[in-house]
């Protein structure tokens, strides 16, 4: 799936966004679209470590405009350290597989909306803006130690 994430560009994601493209806000979008599966805040601030500093309030305001516009999906774990990914066309909405030894958080392949249905059965009138659907327990090396 990150070939076909890549396709996004983050100028012209910020631009239909109508937000303002500012080089932090380039350089946070640009770690997202890339990245391989969903981030945290220190995963972000590491890869920004690499190449210029940037404040974590800053990191954190950039990720609050992009989730108001619908531009990143924000994912909750069960420690309290949200993850964060792309919400485009190229990554449609998925589950995750979260092992909560080592916190390493998978994608799962998309579910299509009659089996949203039939896991929820919510009204037929409801329109779904996000599903939020994360699976916790063990991974494979978790399970070994």
């Amino acid at each position: 799936m990150k070939t076909a994430r890549e396709q996004c560009e983050a100028s012209n994601t910020l631009k239909n966004a109508g937000l303002s493209q500012t080089s932090h806000r380039k350089r946070i979008l640009h770690i997202l679209i890339h990245a391989d599966t969903p981030l945290s805040v220190s995963d972000i601030l590491r890869q920004l470590d690499q190449e210029r500093k940037m404040n974590k309030v800053t990191v954190y305001r950039i990720l609050s405009s992009f989730k108001s516009e619908g531009i990143i999906r924000e994912i909750p774990t069960d420690h309290g350290v949200n993850r964060y990914e792309m919400a485009c066309q190229h990554n449609p909405v998925h589950p995750h597989v979260y092992c909560r030894i080592c916190r390493t958080m998978t994608c799962m392949p998309p579910i299509t909306l009659s089996q949203v249905w039939d896991l929820f059965a919510a009204p037929s009138d409801f329109r779904i803006d996000n599903i939020n659907v994360s699976i916790t327990g063990l991974c494979r090396t978790c399970q070994r130690k």
